[in-house]
């Protein structure tokens, strides 16, 4: 059975997680999620509830395990975010999307572009407002890979909040799809409903 291990993510992580697992399970069949995070594991509950998903729920030393099985083909669209009450106190979202299309930054010598560009994620996640959204295309898409330098920065920034969306048809064109290590593999219509919805977009 697949398992969605949310352990130490915060909302609206735990629930893009689910959402997408809810996506693709096929109707009558089960998935779990964990979470060790009491507002998660609430969200999560009122969120496979709209979906009329069914589900069975176990506690065990702080983690708790959601035994989910969808019950309708349907999945509710509504934005993960809208579950997140309250919201997360140490940052601040900003109506801004961040736009990777390269694995490097920059022009010249290309191990300098990809330092600047592994650097740069790092930062992102000092700032004092993060982006709502971070979107790869083309070759941007390898900075989350599993191998990537830049992984453990961006599945920092996923248990912030900020949605990691990878374009479907670059990981499909570098044949990455068993490869990623963080993100939603999104369509192209999502990404430039993103980039039209925020306020600002930033490109690196």
């Amino acid at each position: 059975m697949r398992i969605v291990d949310t352990k130490g993510q915060l909302c609206p992580a735990p629930l893009i997680a689910a959402k997408k697992a809810l996506k693709e399970t096929a109707e009558g069949e089960s998935f779990v999620v964990l979470t060790d995070n009491q507002t998660s594991f609430n969200n999560l509950r009122r969120f496979l509830k709209d979906n009329k998903a069914e589900f069975l729920v176990s506690e065990e030393g702080g983690i708790w395990t959601l035994t989910v099985t969808k019950t309708t083909g349907d999945v509710v669209q509504t934005k993960p975010e809208e579950y997140c009450n309250p919201p997360i106190t140490h940052f601040e979202k900003g109506n801004f999307i961040v736009v990777v299309s390269s694995d490097k930054m920059g022009e010249g010598d290309d191990e300098l572009g990809h330092l600047l560009m592994i650097n740069f994620i790092k930062a992102l996640k000092d700032l004092d407002k993060l982006p709502s959204k971070i979107v790869f295309y083309n070759n941007g898409v390898k900075l989350a890979t599993k191998s990537s330098p830049a992984i453990e920065h961006l599945r920092d920034l996923e248990k912030m909040g900020v949605e990691l969306m990878l374009c479907a048809t670059c990981v499909n064109y570098y044949c990455l799809e068993t490869v990623v290590g963080a993100g939603i593999v999104s369509n192209m219509f999502s990404i430039a409903d993103a980039m039209a919805s925020s306020d600002k977009v930033i490109r690196p």
